[in-house]
């Protein structure tokens, strides 16, 4: 590997990755939450365009759906670095593994950049090849690089410095193996991953659940109602991210979109055995609870918050005391 000598400190270019780092979600995931509320159908595809490599099932997403640059949850910190980095005269490249297209889009958007580097129908620019790639154009040692997960280890091997960003887990010791600390630059997360699925889990409100008739449909009506306020998160998730008003942790990217959809996946099914196989008229409950709550819950999210969780609590008490009827 030749290293390609550069003069002076301004001249290192400042790479950049995107998914988890320039923003705080993944566009994979937001394309298929678009997919999921819009066109739904072609969620069947994806894995037949998934069997087919990871780059074309992206260039798929890009085409099956419209991601606005404008409302996505940049990690605002990391973007005033850059930005004052590029006034110093430094080169900002995106290098991402998001579709070539979109991340064009996203780049065009900041107006920050002097180069995108992306995936395309065959080449996952992510690992390895975002490595070779990053080799080939500026050399090792030639470049600073920002990345957030453990796969951006291949690259800061060959880069000079490493930019730390929202680590996931054992991503920071990671990087601490590869570099001296005082070649480590660190943007830590504003919100710890526990504050943030508490807030998602919203678990204050269980409260109301306890007056059930048993302690069985108080954990499944105070698993199911989370469930149901983390799938709105997703249905409004654009909408939120277009407004003013208080924003959901998912809309913010203080928790990812895939936990979204681990937490669907507990928190739905089984509440729903539980509350209809407890009570004789359970799936009833459900049919009129769920669309009213989530109706609710969509209506008073742009209150203030004590007047929209006044709101949401007296309606559970109401749906809870019915099951005692």
């Amino acid at each position: 590997m030749a290293s390609t000598p550069f003069p002076t400190e301004k001249a290192i270019p400042l790479v950049l990755d995107l998914d988890g780092t320039l923003i705080r979600t993944d566009t994979f995931h937001e394309m298929l939450v678009q997919l999921l509320f819009k066109k739904p159908w072609l969620l069947l595809l994806v894995p037949l365009w998934l069997l087919k490599g990871r780059p074309f099932a992206k260039a798929q997403l890009v085409d099956a759906t419209h991601l606005s640059p404008r409302h996505l949850p940049y990690n605002l910190p990391l973007l005033a670095f850059a930005k004052e980095e590029a006034k110093k005269g430094r080169p900002l490249i995106l290098a991402t593994g998001t579709d070539q297209r979109l991340a064009q889009k996203i780049a065009d958007h900041l107006g920050i950049f002097q180069d995108v580097i992306g995936s395309h129908g065959t080449i996952n620019l992510t690992g390895h090849n975002k490595q070779q790639a990053l080799l080939q154009k500026f050399g090792a040692q030639g470049f600073d690089y920002a990345g957030d997960s453990r796969v951006d280890r291949y690259i800061w091997k060959v880069a000079r410095k490493i930019i730390v960003v929202h680590p996931k887990w054992g991503v920071l010791t990671q990087a601490r193996s590869l570099q001296q600390e005082s070649s480590i630059i660190l943007f830590p997360r504003e919100v710890p991953r526990y504050h943030a699925l508490l807030l998602a889990l919203r678990p204050l409100f269980w409260v109301f659940n306890v007056i059930a008739p048993s302690w069985t449909l108080s954990i499944a009506l105070s698993l199911f109602t989370s469930g149901l306020l983390i799938g709105n998160d997703l249905f409004t998730l654009s909408k939120e991210r277009a407004s003013s008003f208080k924003k959901s942790v998912f809309a913010n990217g203080h928790l990812h979109l895939i936990t979204a959809f681990v937490l669907l996946f507990i928190f739905i099914p089984l509440p729903l055995f539980l509350i209809t196989s407890s009570l004789p008229w359970g799936i009833g409950f459900v049919l009129i609870y769920s669309p009213l709550f989530i109706g609710l819950d969509s209506v008073t999210r742009p209150l203030r918050q004590p007047l929209r969780w006044i709101l949401l609590s007296l309606f559970q008490c109401c749906a809870v005391l019915s099951l005692s009827l």
